[in-house]
């Protein structure tokens, strides 16, 4: 008979795995872990779901069984190899098994499962920032390859800034995903909207002498060279006694579209009476929403101060727009969600790209949600639309800037669900019937990340490909590169 021999360090981690108890009882309940990933839906190309045991014991076997592939981990961190997590990927369903030891004796908590459904995008970039407001100098815009744990730098703020000059960088964007169209904003020192086009780097400044401030918020069309961008004028106050410790109001807001092929811009809404923000193209780019609110206060040196008191008087309503993008005319906007009727106020709508389902954020008042412990999601049937609060997202604190995967399975959003403070991303797959699964936390190496991390996640997007540009060729060109000033063209339509 052949002699097999195997290999050493096979028999060593053979020896090393534990296996779970023989004689033990059983408890009804789950185990406490964080982060929750207790009967989740996740992508079958996620990084490993590495969390704590955070039940009192003196040790700890997970097992983890899905098909024929199983792993198991002692101890209170369950960290689970890249290639033994790609094994329990495969199949449709991983099931967990918790087993604790105390006082010499062992308990087998009830067993949960993690199921396995579509792909996600590889990739995804936000911005890193400090809570508190004034520690802006130190934002970055990152990307994550969320089938690992691999992070990177796309740009900061810190290699463009000088000493006596501050920069902000902020509100970046792709058209469907794709980095080689992708943009965002420079404020203050050295300033102006980077543009990366058919992957080549321009630098633009869209204030002409028509409109009220260079772009600010965009959704990239999804067909045609077009940005559709907010102009704001943004102050802040901080409370000094309240939950909500930050209260952002706009002086003044338009709605523009921005042409990547000419460099020019032409206004979308301008009604000086209203406060047009947040515009989100439809799937087909045939339609833009956009919110608005009423206000009518004279502008003048009193007018900020003025808003911030009425700033609880600030409805802003959902609207559409349709357009045809061939021809650049726009038709009339239509009233979808009255606010000021309902003292709530609606914002960021984002569009699958299914076309079916449309996902806002709404709140008491106002058009910053991250600030408002009230923010909440509701799902909107572009069919009819009827919409919902979508419970099965929502938490006691704010959720607020949300985005979809390219195939439309999945959203990911801000959210303070954690403590309160510190916003963090989550994801959530989407049922052909508009129903969302249970959230989980985008997975860390360290388990224990997100509660020792004292920074915030914000503007999460997602991405088919990591960018290519480098954060020092971002920074070169920056510095060294003056605005070209857009040309403004008149609307068409209506």
């Amino acid at each position: 008979m052949k002699k097999i021999t195997i290999p050493a360090f096979a028999l060593l981690l053979a020896a090393c795995a534990p296996k779970a108890p023989s004689a033990y009882d059983k408890t009804d309940s789950v185990p406490a872990i964080f982060p929750d990933y207790t009967d989740v839906t996740i992508p079958r190309n996620i990084a490993p779901m590495n969390f704590l045991i955070e039940d009192d014991a003196d040790s700890y076997i997970t097992v983890l069984k899905s098909g024929s592939a199983e792993y198991s981990v002692k101890g209170s961190q369950v960290r689970i190899s890249q290639s033994k997590w790609k094994e329990l990927t495969n199949a449709p369903e991983i099931n967990v098994q918790v087993y604790a030891r105390k006082n010499g004796k062992w308990t087998a908590y009830a067993p949960f499962k993690m199921t396995v459904s579509d792909e996600i995008d590889p990739y995804i970039s936000y911005r890193i920032i400090p809570v508190a407001v004034e520690s802006y100098e130190k934002l970055t815009i990152r990307q994550r390859n969320i089938t690992n744990f691999k992070e990177k730098v796309v740009v900061s703020n810190t290699m463009i800034q000088d000493n006596a000059q501050g920069t902000c960088i902020n509100c970046h964007h792709y058209q469907n995903g794709d980095t080689d169209n992708m943009m965002f904003h420079v404020r203050q020192y050295k300033g102006g909207t980077i543009l990366v086009l058919d992957g080549k780097l321009n630098k633009v400044n869209m204030k002409t002498d028509s409109t009220i401030s260079a772009g600010v918020y965009p959704s990239w069309h999804p067909t045609h060279d077009y940005i559709a961008l907010s102009n704001n004028w943004t102050h802040q106050s901080v409370h000094a006694a309240s939950h909500d410790k930050l209260e952002v109001i706009d002086e003044n807001n338009d709605i523009i579209l921005y042409n990547t092929s000419d460099n020019t811009v032409s206004v979308i809404e301008n009604d000086s009476s209203e406060l047009e923000c947040f515009p989100g193209w439809s799937a087909d780019g045939r339609t833009l929403y956009y919110v608005s609110a009423h206000y009518e206060a004279p502008f003048g040196p009193d007018r900020k101060n003025q808003m911030f008191i009425d700033r609880k008087k600030l409805h802003f309503s959902l609207y559409s727009k349709p357009f045809d993008p061939d021809t650049r005319v726009w038709g009339k906007k239509e009233l979808i969600y009255d606010a000021a009727a309902k003292d709530s106020s609606m914002t960021w709508p984002r569009v699958s790209p299914s076309g079916r389902w449309m996902v806002c954020c709404i709140s008491t008042h106002g058009i910053f949600p991250l600030d408002q412990i009230a923010s909440d999601f509701v799902i909107y049937d572009l069919n009819d639309y009827s919409y919902r609060y979508a419970d099965e997202l929502n938490s006691p604190f704010a959720e607020s800037y949300h985005s979809w995967s390219t195939n439309g399975k999945w959203l990911m959003f801000s959210t303070r669900r954690e403590d309160g403070v510190h916003t963090r991303l989550y994801f959530s797959h989407i049922d052909e019937n508009g129903h969302f699964s249970k959230p989980f936390a985008l997975p860390q190496e360290d388990p224990d990340f997100n509660r020792e991390f004292l920074y915030a996640f914000n503007i999460p997007e997602f991405m088919k490909e990591p960018v290519h540009i480098t954060p020092r060729q971002f920074a070169s060109f920056i510095s060294s590169t003056e605005a070209t000033r857009s040309k403004y063209e008149s609307k068409k339509g209506e």
